[in-house]
């Protein structure tokens, strides 16, 4: 089973501007639980938020002060519309991809439902993210075990957040080594060759033990059908998902699974916001069905879109 870190307190009551992002760990588990798949991703709520000296590790202070009391530009950098529940959210979404990390690096397939993470900067938030997550979660993991990751960022856009940091934290070439934040290039077919050589190299990194875990940022952007992307089609995107989890797959030992983690980053479709969500479900039946051998009955609700 995948187990699945998720707290309420992760999304704001009332939507923050455009994107659908900050509701969106909620909506994917709504979509679970509305099609019985819910027992598949037991949720594990037992985890606190970061504290603002967490946050400290990728921000400044004057922008984390800054965010968390509202004040202009820092409250609103993210392109979202700033409340104090919402302030409130983001220290709970970081802290989940780090509690679903730590928790893979005990032999487990764990899902953090967040969106985001991978546009902001040291010194402000960006593209409808608040905090660098991902590095906050990486460096704490590091910091803390000595243990690296690599992210397999599938989202449309390229996560700017770690190459941005590596000036501003020590210890961030280590704990997501340079080679370890795969970006995909081009589309279609050119798309799938870039991230099969991109991900070679980290299967090949693992084997030297030099990456412990990986982040699989699932990216419903990277979809020809979504507003703001369009690089490959649903099953070009699912053969992708495919590939990383029956690799990943073959690292593991019995019912212990090569740690590994997946994250839903961008999707941002007006139409017909139920194709995100779709897309992220199948996503992760793939997983389970690989991984677990379990296969499930879904019917998919995804829709191509239309052209005008």
């Amino acid at each position: 089973m995948i187990k699945t870190f998720y707290r309420k307190e992760m999304v704001p009551k009332v939507q923050a501007g455009y994107s659908q992002s900050p509701q969106k760990p909620k909506l994917l588990m709504q979509t679970l639980e509305m099609n019985k798949l819910e027992d598949y991703f037991p949720v594990d709520s037992h985890w606190k938020p970061f504290s603002k000296k967490d946050i400290e590790i990728a921000h400044t202070k004057e922008y984390i002060e800054g965010f968390f009391k509202g004040e202009p530009f820092y409250a609103t950098s993210n392109g979202l519309a700033w409340s104090r529940e919402f302030a409130n959210s983001a220290k709970y979404t970081s802290s989940s991809l780090y509690h679903a990390i730590l928790a893979s690096l005990k032999g487990n397939v764990c899902l953090s439902p967040t969106p985001g993470f991978h546009h902001a900067t040291p010194s402000s938030g960006r593209g409808y993210c608040t905090f660098s997550g991902q590095v906050i979660a990486s460096v704490k993991i590091f910091r803390e075990l000595g243990l690296s990751g690599a992210y397999i960022d599938l989202d449309e856009h390229f996560g700017n957040s770690i190459e941005d940091s590596r000036n501003f934290i020590s210890d961030l070439n280590l704990a997501v080594p340079e080679f370890a934040n795969v970006n995909p290039n081009g589309s279609g077919k050119k798309y799938i060759r870039d991230f099969e050589s991109k991900f070679e190299i980290i299967l090949k990194k693992i084997h030297e033990k030099k990456i412990h875990y990986v982040v699989v940022c699932s990216g419903a952007d990277s979809l020809i059908d979504d507003d703001l992307g369009g690089s490959v089609d649903l099953a070009e995107w699912l053969s992708i998902k495919r590939t990383i989890y029956s690799e990943l797959a073959k690292l593991g030992n019995g019912n212990d699974k090569f740690p590994t983690v997946l994250t839903l980053f961008g999707g941002y479709r007006k139409d017909h916001y139920e194709s995100v969500l779709d897309a992220h479900i199948q996503d992760l039946l793939l997983c389970l069905q690989i991984h677990f051998g379990i296969l499930t009955k879904y019917t998919s609700v995804y829709k191509k879109k239309s052209l005008k």
